[in-house]
This record gives structure tokens, C-alpha cells and sequence, in this order.
């Protein structure tokens, strides 16, 4: 193990995509923090949410149980209590300035990552791709962009979900909208979805003919074949739901799902009047689970206002025996506004049996979605003694049961979910987490684990042997490590470490569990716990895009647990994009220089892993440039939120003459003696000749976040 002093230990670690521990055998470990209330079914007590407003739309926040009458199918039950629960007590995001700096150009750090009992709301936005068409989805993926600029609060946790994606109910609940318009980004129609390019089918009115005239039907007919298709589609859309409301169930908060869709039919196309038995059951799995783990979901139809009149893909075409134009229009506009209101229905009844709405019949989806984040506001939790024989005895079919609330005191509104299955919750009883299991959960939990403390610094590069990566540098608070003594007068501590990552869609393509331990002397485990450890960790990354890296460390004797995780972009290096690698900042009279000669191989001591400098510090930076054929204009420039702090006239760069796509540059300033503490941002702007385009440019934008204390 490479050291650079006996406080700062270097460890230069590969991170692989095979072997190791996977991110699918995360269970629920227990971290001892404060549980919101659970929404419990069991034979002692029914407890389910319930928002009440008054004449003006208001919560009225001062109710006891003697308020409520709770009935169960029509009986009337006894409420044993009643508990207010505040939400949104912060502000709402300030509109920008007229005239000011879009906040999509602004340099930004990662949020701090929130408490479990600081969350106000957790929401899953549900994306249905497999039931979106074409022509909806980039119409939904704007509103989506907007809703994450001007709806979330920093206490808000999110998450971005597709039906048909890979990740499924995994995708990483956060708070930082950087991570959210990644994966919003990252979203592509699914060519598997139930729904084609335009909202509507296109019409065909092809029949064919025998050689005696006789009608043998229209040979595009598939209308047979498209119902099973789209009961088996809708059923996976709900399936996929199911997974989220799973994933969410323990999370703290007001909780709702926001389910983004074409919508889906839950009634027989051959009986009107009888629900599809398949649709059916996976729509009541989804509900009853909504209802037990206190989640309200509303429904978003991404099709906007449409009117079911014809498209310009429709054919029109009269068949032989000489049906009417004017018959065959007006039968075919009946059918397609039949079928957007079944479609709708099944979106409305989803969402007003969890006590939800859905928005229907708009064009300004971004609005839609705020009235949908208006409405997840305080809510009370109410408890009822269930009547006997409410849940079915072992062997027996349970039953649905519904349920309604009303208030005494009058001029006031209740909304609330509608009804619940018959079958008590099992007890909750996780068991003890493994070692594995602990750092698992503690590096994708939304959560920070901060028993030791972790930070985590993530630099792009690119190596033409090796190719992209992630330079990771990892600091490491040896103060809560537990040290004991060993032969030879040493002091040994041991540690596990783990990383993973994760691309947009939640899906983990890299990881690495390992660990290690140190042998110091008395005074360098001193310190060590006084500086810190530095840890080199070099990621592998299978292709460009945006990722979530994801680290967990554990002291191996102690159990306790530190976690940190950052957003990283990777630029198509490979496939010649214009990019710049990670910045490596320090201190000019830091004895460890930091290098990018070799790609595998970096020194940095905890200092600079740390990234905390005192005002008036003389700092140091290098970073390399890829694929530049001209010269460069580089501009440097330091930001503390919105703010401009420090700006440098551009450096003109000129790439190796020996044609080298890959150079290094490097630059140097100075913190003012007075700067202000807190988190500041250091911006590599880069500007060069585009050679496919005449005239044209190329741009390259590289950040680093340091504090100032």
C-alpha cells in the first residue's frame, strides 16, 4: 500500500463490472432512524390518510378523532385517533430574476443529502412507457424538465420510473434535480409500447372479396389480437407499479406516485359491463398495496385535450358494397372518443381509490403536474377498530371492503381512499443485516449513513488504451475508526469499502467490494484521525452518458457506516467529441503534486480529497483536453451559487504539434483573503473550431466543487 505520510493513506483500487456484491442483493437494513407513520391493515387496527380543506381549499390542521366518522361499508366504526401530519414547511423555489442567468446554465454542487426525518414529500414519477405513443412523449419529457425546475423543494425525495425500464422500482430515490433531468434525458419511446406513434390507431377501412362479391373482411383487421395485446400491456404497466409502491413503502414522508400515461382499459371489449379479469387483478394488487403503504397515487394523461377527430394517417377508403363517407366518419370519430374515455377511466379509477385525482383533457402538462404536487399537502393519519370478520380467516377468499370519512364540524371537504382487501399486513420484522447487506443499503439509500464521515470526489477521464472512466477520490474521517493495538507497537484499524454505479435508467454497470487494513504507529493514527484518509479509486465506465456513483464504507469492528455518492457526466471521447477530464485542484504547497501523465496512477493527500480550503489559499489545477484539432480558448471562472466570484481573461491553448489528441493543461489562482466561507464552484469553460462545419465551434464545460472555511 503506497503511503504519502503516515496520515494519508493512498490505495489505488480498479473498479470492475463482474463479480463482487450486486446491487440486487440490497434487503432493508435498519439505519435507527425516526419512522414516519406506517399505514398498517391488521386486526387490531385499520389506519389509513386523509387530507381535509375547508371552503377556500385550506387544511384545517386542528382535528381530533371525535371529528371523524370513519364507515366500512356502510357501518359505522370507531376512530381511536386522529393525528395531524404538517408537510411543506419550506418555501417554494424563487422564480429567477428578470434578466439573470438561467438556472439550467448555472454551476451546480450536489444538494446535501437530507435526513430521513427532514423529507416533506417522496414522490415516484411513474413513467408509463408502455403506454405512451410518439407523439406524446417529448411533449411529456418538457413538462417533466419544467415540474423539476419549478415544482420540487430541496426536502422533496424523487424519483423518475419507467414501466418497461430495466431498473424497475430500483431507480435511486434523490433530492438532486441534476440526477432527475439525467434521467428524464435518458427516457426513449418504447417500441413495445401498446400505443403506436400517434395517440390514436391509424384507420384503415380495407375489405377484401371473394370471386363471387362476398365480403371475406378487412385482412388489417387486428382488433382481436391488439385487446390481448393491450390486457397483457396494461397488466405489466400495473405490475411495474406494484414494484414501485413496493420500493417506496418504507421511505419516509408524504408519499405519492405520479403515474404518467395514455392510460389503459380495464373493461371487456366483448362485455362493457364486467372489468378484464386480468387488468382487474393487477389493478386491485396496486390498490390495496397503495392503501397499506400510505401512498396516494394520481394519474397525469399525457395525450393532452384531443378532440378524436381524424389524423392524416387514416384511410378513408369506402368498401364495394357503397357505405356512406359521411356514415363511415362519423362512426370511426365514435370510436376513437370511446376509446380515449375508457382509456381514461382506467386513469381515474387507479387514482381516486388511493385518494388521488387524475388530470385529464389539458395541454399544459407542466401545470398538471403542479396541481398534482399542490395536493400532496398535510394529511391526517386516522385509526379505526375494524368489525368482526373483516379479515378473512386462513383458507377463506377476502374481501374488499370500502371505506368513507366525514367530519362533524361543517363546511369541510375530505378526500381519502376508497377501500381496502381483507388481509392483515404482516408483522414488520427485517432481522439483522449482514455486513454485505449494511453497506448495500447504506450506499443506495437516499439517505446518508453519517456514523463516519465519507466525501467523495468524481473526476471523467479518458485512456485510448483503457478507455472511459471515473476517477474517484474518496476522503475517508478516520476519527470514528476503531484503532487497537498490535504487535510491534502499531495501532490497526480494518474497513470495508463498496462503490457502485449507475446509469440513468437505475441500472448498476459497475461495482467493487473490497477491503482493507492499516497498521500505524501511535502518533499516525493520531493523525490520521485529525486529517483524514485519501482513497484513489479508478472506475471503468462502459460508455458515455450520465451516472450516479454510489460509495459506502464500514468500520469492520465497530459497524459503523459512512456513505457518499456524486453525478457524473462521461463525453463521447471515443467517438471524437470535444471534452475536458475531471479538474485535480490543490494547494500550491501541497507536497503531494498531483499528476495526469498516467491515467491509473494519481497521489493526492487527504487534503485535496477533502476539498476544503482557507481563504487566501494559492490553488493549483490540471485537467487535459480531448480531441482538439485547433487551438482552444479557455476561460476560468469561480461561482458561489449565482454569482460570478472570480473570472479570468480566456488562455489560448494550442493542442501538440505532433497531432496528440490528448494533451494536459493546467492554471493556477488565488482565493481572495476575504473570501466568504461556504461551497464554491471552479468552471473550465472551452471553446474550439468545429472542422465538419465551416464556421462552426465546439464547447466543453468541466466543474469542481470546493468549500471555503
Amino acid at each position: 500500500m503506497p503511503r504519502t505520510a503516515a496520515y494519508a493513506i493512498v490505495l489505488g483500487i480498479v473498479l470492475s463490472s463482474t463479480g463482487g456484491m450486486r446491487a440486487g442483493q440490497s434487503p432493508s437494513a435498519s439505519q435507527g432512524t425516526p419512522e414516519s407513520p406506517r399505514f398498517r391493515v391488521g386486526v387490531d387496527a385499520v389506519r389509513i390518510d386523509a387530507v381535509v380543506t375547508d371552503r377556500e381549499g385550506r387544511t384545517v390542521p386542528d382535528l381530533t378523532a371525535a371529528d371523524f366518522e370513519v364507515r366500512q361499508n356502510g357501518k359505522l366504526q370507531k376512530v381511536t385517533f386522529a393525528q395531524f401530519m404538517p408537510v411543506l414547511s419550506g418555501p417554494a423555489p424563487a422564480a429567477e430574476a428578470p434578466g439573470a442567468v438561467s438556472s439550467t446554465d448555472l454551476p451546480t454542487v450536489a444538494p446535501a443529502r437530507v435526513r430521513p426525518e427532514e423529507v416533506q414529500r417522496t414522490l415516484a414519477i411513474v413513467v408509463d412507457d408502455l403506454g405512451l405513443s410518439f407523439e406524446s412523449f417529448h411533449g411529456m419529457q418538457r413538462a417533466l424538465h419544467t415540474f423539476v425546475d419549478t415544482e420540487l423543494r430541496p426536502t422533496d425525495l424523487v424519483a423518475v420510473v419507467r414501466t418497461g425500464g430495466a431498473g424497475g422500482g430500483l431507480q435511486p430515490f434523490t433530492t438532486d434535480r441534476r440526477v432527475l433531468h439525467s434521467v428524464i434525458d435518458g427516457l426513449r419511446w418504447n417500441g413495445q409500447s401498446r400505443n403506436g406513434v400517434e395517440s390514436f390507431e391509424p384507420l384503415n377501412s380495407w375489405t377484401t372479396f371473394d370471386t363471387r362479391g362476398s365480403s371475406l373482411g378487412d385482412p388489417t383487421d387486428f382488433t382481436r389480437v391488439n385487446t390481448l395485446r393491450g390486457s397483457i400491456s396494461a397488466s405489466g404497466t400495473l405490475g411495474a407499479l406494484h414494484l414501485v409502491v413496493r420500493g417506496a413503502r418504507e421511505l419516509p414522508g408524504r408519499k405519492a406516485i405520479i403515474f404518467v400515461s395514455e392510460g389503459f382499459q380495464f373493461l371487456d371489449k366483448t362485455d362493457m359491463r364486467i372489468p378484464d379479469s386480468r387488468v382487474r387483478a393487477a389493478l386491485d394488487r396496486v390498490t390495496d398495496q397503495a392503501l397499506r403503504a400510505g401512498i396516494v397515487i394520481y394519474s397525469l394523461d399525457a395525450r393532452g385535450l384531443q378532440t378524436g377527430g381524424f389524423l392524416a394517417s387514416d384511410n378513408l377508403k369506402t368498401n364495394p358494397e357503397g357505405q356512406a363517407l359521411e356514415t363511415t366518419v362519423r362512426a370511426r370519430a365514435g370510436d376513437r372518443s370511446e376509446f380515449r374515455r375508457d382509456t381514461q377511466e382506467g386513469l381515474a379509477y387507479l387514482a381516486e381509490q388511493t385518494g388521488g385525482f387524475a388530470v385529464l383533457n389539458t395541454n399544459d402538462l407542466a401545470r398538471g403536474l403542479g396541481r398534482i404536487t399542490d395536493d400532496v399537502r398535510d394529511y391526517y393519519v386516522i385509526g379505526y377498530t375494524p368489525s368482526e370478520g373483516t379479515f378473512a380467516k386462513p383458507g377463506q377468499k377476502p374481501s374488499l371492503h370500502k371505506i368513507s370519512i366525514k367530519v362533524t364540524r361543517p363546511g369541510l371537504r375530505v378526500k381519502t381512499r376508497k377501500e381496502f382487501l381483507g388481509i392483515s399486513d404482516p408483522p414488520f420484522n427485517p432481522g439483522p443485516a449482514t455486513p454485505a447487506q449494511q453497506l448495500v443499503h447504506a450506499a443506495t439509500s437516499p439517505f446518508a449513513a453519517t456514523a463516519i464521515a465519507l466525501r467523495a470526489t468524481t473526476l471523467p477521464g479518458y485512456d485510448p488504451d483503457k478507455g472511459l472512466f471515473v476517477r474517484a477520490l474518496l476522503h475517508i474521517d478516520a476519527g470514528p475508526l476503531t484503532f487497537v493495538e498490535s504487535e510491534g507497537g502499531r495501532r490497526t484499524a480494518s474497513v470495508d469499502v463498496l462503490g457502485m454505479v449507475f446509469d440513468h435508467d437505475g441500472t448498476e454497470v459497475a461495482h467493487l467490494s473490497t477491503g482493507f487494513s492499516m497498521g500505524l504507529t501511535s502518533e499516525g493514527a493520531a493523525a490520521a484521525a485529525g486529517e483524514g484518509l485519501a482513497y484513489v479509486l479508478r472506475i471503468p465506465i462502459p460508455r458515455a452518458g450520465a451516472y450516479q456513483v454510489r460509495f459506502a464504507v464500514r468500520d469492520q469492528r465497530s459497524g459503523s457506516l459512512g456513505s457518499a455518492g456524486e453525478f457524473v457526466e462521461v463525453g463521447d471521447v471515443p467517438g471524437g467529441a470535444f471534452a475536458l477530464s475531471g479538474i485535480v485542484l490543490r494547494r500550491e504547497d501541497d507536497n503531494a503534486a498531483a499528476s495526469l501523465k498516467a491515467a491509473d496512477d494519481i497521489t493526492v493527500t487527504s487534503a485535496q480529497a477533502l476539498g476544503v480550503y482557507a481563504p487566501g489559499a494559492r490553488l493549483s489545477y490540471a485537467y487535459e483536453i480531448y480531441n482538439a484539432a485547433t487551438a482552444i480558448q479557455a476561460a476560468t471562472s469561480v461561482w458561489r451559487g449565482p454569482e460570478r466570484v472570480l473570472s479570468a481573461a480566456p488562455d489560448t491553448l494550442v493542442p501538440p504539434t505532433d497531432g496528440a489528441r490528448r494533451f494536459v493543461a493546467a492554471g493556477g489562482m488565488k482565493l481572495g483573503d476575504k473570501l466568504a466561507p461556504g461551497n464554491y464552484v471552479l468552471q473550465i469553460a472551452a471553446t474550439t473550431t468545429d472542422p465538419r462545419r465551416r464556421g462552426g465551434t465546439r464547447q466543453a464545460v468541466q466543474r469542481l466543487a470546493f468549500e471555503v472555511r
